[in-house]
Parts: C-alpha cells; structure tokens; sequence
C-alpha cells in the first residue's frame, strides 16, 4: 500500500510541470492536426518557442552544473513527450 500511494504522489509532483508544456504543445498539436501542411512552420514556431522558453527558465533556475543542466534538459525532453502524447489526444477527440 505504502508503494501506490509513493506512485501517486510521484505523479502528482509531476503533474504541474507537464501541465506547464500542455500550454505550448496544445496549439501546435492543433495546427498540425487541423490546418494541415502549411501550418508545419508555425506550429514548429509554437513548439520552438513554448518549449524552448520553459526550458531556458529552468536552466536559469537550476544553476551553473552541466551536469544539473543535463539532468534538466533529459527530463524536460521527457515532459514535453508527456504533454505532446496529452495534446495528440485532446485534439484526436476534439475533432471527432
């Protein structure tokens, strides 16, 4: 039992972060589902922009360690897998 709830508050430590790349990943994932080819660039725009600026805040906010920055970097590319998979899907069952 002491295990599910340690899982459980993992995920709920998590949540905001995936929350925070949700916002950039939501509008891209909907201009490349809806728009279709012509609004890859922009939606690359929103993905570049929106991800890149999260990172860089937490970059500045972890330190001058590269291997702290490293740590940053693969776990961020780990969240915004997350919210992408979240965004793919919202917009899949928005459009049906």
């Amino acid at each position: 039992m002491e295990t599910i709830t340690n899982i459980g508050i993992g995920l709920l430590r998590v949540m905001p972060i995936v929350l925070l790349f949700y916002a950039p990943a939501l509008p891209g994932m909907a201009l490349l589902r809806e728009r279709g080819g012509g609004y890859r660039v922009k939606a690359g725009l929103w993905f570049a922009i929106g991800f890149g600026t999260i990172v860089a805040t937490q970059l500045l906010m972890t330190g001058p360690s590269v291997l702290q920055a490293a740590q940053t970097v693969g776990i961020s590319l780990f969240y915004i897998a997350v919210a992408l998979a979240l965004a793919a899907f919202t917009v899949y069952r928005l459009s049906d």
